[in-house]
This record gives structure tokens, C-alpha cells and sequence, in this order.
């Protein structure tokens, strides 16, 4: 018999604590994590940003002004638009991206290790499926 939407979600719930257990105590708040692997594409403003996470301008702002003040980031004039600000990564926000990007890597084959490449692939597939591909 097949396993429930129930019994998925509770799998799928699991996995997320394993996953953040292991990489608990990283330097970057999760979702700063996220911006930043955004930003490090390149300088970008802060309404884009929010689109691409998927949050708020004003939500977004807290995002941006704790970066800021963790010396992650730094906010400039846009060339384009001088009223405008875009934002770029610092060394130390890259460093702490690097930091937290192999924590997270090294989580994850411990906990994917099990899986031989045909298994990994399809998790994969079915997973973007469910969620969609990755946005950031």
C-alpha cells in the first residue's frame, strides 16, 4: 500500500530535523544564507531580492539591514539609478557563505550516503516534482 500524504509529510519532516541538527549552529541564519547565495550572482536591488526569496519588501529589509551590519553585505548607488541601491557581497560574506555552503554539503552526504546515484537521482526528480526546481 501505498504511504500516505500524511506519512510523506512526517518523512519529509524528519528529514528536516536530521538536516538542521547537523548543520545547527552555522554562522548565517538560514535565510540570510539564502540571500547571500543570491547576491553572490552578482550586485542586485533589494525588491529583487524579495521576489527571488519569496518575501516582502519590508521583510526583506530586516534580511538585508541584519546583513549589513554583520559585515555580509554592503549597499551602494545603482549605476543605473542613483536614487536606488543595489547590493554586493562582502569578502566576509563570502567567506561565511563558503563556511556554511561545506557545512551544509557535508551534512548532506551523510545523510544521502546511503542512497547509490540511481536512488539519489530519483529523490531528485520526485522531490522537484513536489517542490519545483530550486530558486536560489
Amino acid at each position: 500500500m501505498a504511504p500516505t500524504g500524511a506519512q510523506l509529510g512526517d518523512l519529509v519532516n524528519r528529514l528536516t530535523r536530521i538536516l538542521r541538527r547537523r548543520t545547527h549552529g552555522l554562522p548565517i541564519p538560514p535565510h540570510q544564507l539564502r540571500a547571500l547565495r543570491f547576491i553572490a550572482h552578482g550586485s542586485v536591488r533589494p525588491a529583487r531580492l524579495a521576489e527571488a526569496l519569496g518575501i516582502t519588501p519590508r521583510a526583506v529589509t530586516d534580511v538585508v539591514d541584519a546583513m549589513i551590519e554583520a559585515g555580509l553585505v554592503v549597499a551602494t548607488p545603482d549605476p543605473g539609478d542613483r536614487r536606488a541601491k543595489v547590493l554586493e557581497i562582502t569578502e566576509e560574506g563570502e567567506r561565511q557563505r563558503a563556511a556554511a555552503r561545506e557545512r551544509r554539503d557535508e551534512a548532506a552526504r551523510e545523510v544521502f550516503d546511503p542512497l547509490d546515484d540511481d536512488e539519489r537521482t530519483e529523490l531528485a526528480r520526485l522531490l522537484e516534482k513536489v517542490v519545483g526546481p530550486p530558486s536560489c
